[in-house]
């Protein structure tokens, strides 16, 4: 019977090191997927087309920073589509990291444009035109990727356009973007304030915009977060199931930290 006792111990206890090990295995695992993830954030080759939900400026400038800080330290192009305050405070936050932003303009490695004038060379009756859009977009970044590492674009055309009621032409936008994609390798950085999606009457369209992007950020994450931080970006769409739940899921994330 004491044979018996010990050996169902000595079995329970090497089921319970058996989960252990199993428990611990799947940890490094995700662990290791997550680390690779991030990694695919941090050195960007190829297109990619995130999206950064935000509820203030400051979230904002300090995910864009890291995003544009790390773009030009890998001897890469940045272009800039965005409205007056935010550029004029990303270029604040970029000169008291020792960017030497007059340099970096000269030589084409910084390219800042207002959001508003970008939209007026392409917009036609309310929607994008897609062959002016890709005219000015693609020759843009043709010429920003010659003799450089990668080029990386922020816009928030699709912002503007959003806040301004036009969503079909934003989620057109954002389609444009993707095609542009397929032709000039480059990496898009999207941000939409949160305020704009207070209504659950937008939530079919914040779904398609999410759909649009290859990840998420919500707004409690900042998609360029530092090396510590990466680990919690995570590819929140590829991991949401579709339907209702994808769109509830969606404006959870958007909200709130799980």
């Amino acid at each position: 019977m004491k044979r018996h006792l010990l050996r169902e111990s000595q079995g329970k206890h090497m089921t319970t090191t058996s989960n252990n090990i199993d428990a611990s295995s799947q940890g490094e695992e995700v662990a290791r997927q997550n680390e690779k993830h991030s990694r695919s954030l941090w050195e960007m080759s190829e297109s990619e087309h995130f999206v950064q939900f935000y509820e203030t400026d400051a979230f904002l400038l300090d995910s864009l920073s890291g995003f544009i800080d790390t773009g030009l330290a890998e001897g890469g192009a940045c272009i800039v589509l965005a409205t007056k305050a935010h550029r004029e405070s990303l270029e604040e936050r970029l000169k008291s990291h020792g960017l030497d932003l007059a340099a970096a303009q000269t030589q084409g490695d910084y390219i800042s444009l207002d959001a508003a004038e970008a939209l007026s060379k392409f917009m036609v009756n309310g929607l994008p035109d897609p062959e002016r859009f890709a005219l000015v977009f693609g020759d843009m970044i043709m010429r920003a990727a010659e003799g450089r590492h990668h080029v990386r674009v922020f816009g928030e055309l699709v912002a503007l356009l959003w806040a301004d009621g036009k969503r079909a032409a934003a989620i057109r936008l954002e389609e444009l973007w993707n095609d542009l994609g397929k032709l000039h390798p480059f990496s898009l950085f999207c941000a939409y304030p949160m305020h704009d999606f207070g209504s659950e009457v937008y939530e079919a369209e914040f779904t398609e915009i999410c759909n649009r992007h290859s990840q998420v950020a919500p707004a409690w994450q900042p998609l360029w977060s530092p090396p510590m931080m990466r680990l919690l970006v995570k590819p929140w769409l590829a991991s949401l199931p579709v339907g209702i739940a994808r769109q509830s899921c969606c404006l959870a994330i958007a909200h709130k930290k799980p």
